[in-house]
């Protein structure tokens, strides 16, 4: 009894020694580990009102910074309005940067045509700066309930890989 109780005990530690969350995993291409505050913005949206970052509070963010004519921008957008649909009444939220020079009448017939479900902003870089820098799009900020800035990601956002983490993020937060 005593070496079957040994046993699970030294299986049940190496399980768990082996298990991977976000800050011990290793780093997909294009990411970026971080661990900063989120930059202090208050932005007027394409739907006419704010987002501050204060509003980010208390839920998984995901803020993407995109334009309308960069191609894996558009490959990644139906993806972000698929998981936006699916986790609506839950403590997440995709944020769209757009990139695009001429305001928000450069983007709003494209996001009605890809039904991007998830709050706009633009930027002409000062709020990329303030990330740290965006040197390519699109480039991806995770951040945390807290307004920690966790992970950056160069390119395609690889929402395949990241959905369970995201999720067990989110139900960290349903659960408290």
């Amino acid at each position: 009894m005593k070496s079957t109780i040994l046993v699970l005990l030294v299986f049940s530690f190496a399980w768990i020694g082996c298990q991977k969350d976000s800050a011990t995993r290793e780093l997909l291409p294009g990411e970026t580990r971080l661990d900063t505050p989120i930059p202090t913005f208050n932005e007027p949206t394409l739907a006419g009102d704010s987002l501050a970052s204060s509003d980010l509070k208390g839920q998984i963010t995901v803020v993407n910074f995109w334009a309308t004519w960069c191609g894996p921008c558009v490959i990644e957008i139906p993806e972000f309005v698929a998981l936006q649909e699916e986790w609506k009444d839950r403590p997440f939220q995709f944020i769209g940067v757009s990139m695009d020079e001429a305001g928000f009448e450069s983007i709003e017939t494209f996001v009605a045509d890809f039904h991007m479900n998830y709050p706009q902003i633009m930027d002409t870089g000062e709020l990329a700066d303030s990330f740290g820098g965006v040197w390519a799009l699109p480039t991806t900020f995770v951040i945390d309930q807290n307004g920690t800035v966790l992970s950056s990601y160069l390119g395609l956002f690889p929402l395949a890989t990241l959905r369970d983490e995201l999720d067990e993020m989110v139900k960290a937060i349903e659960t408290n």
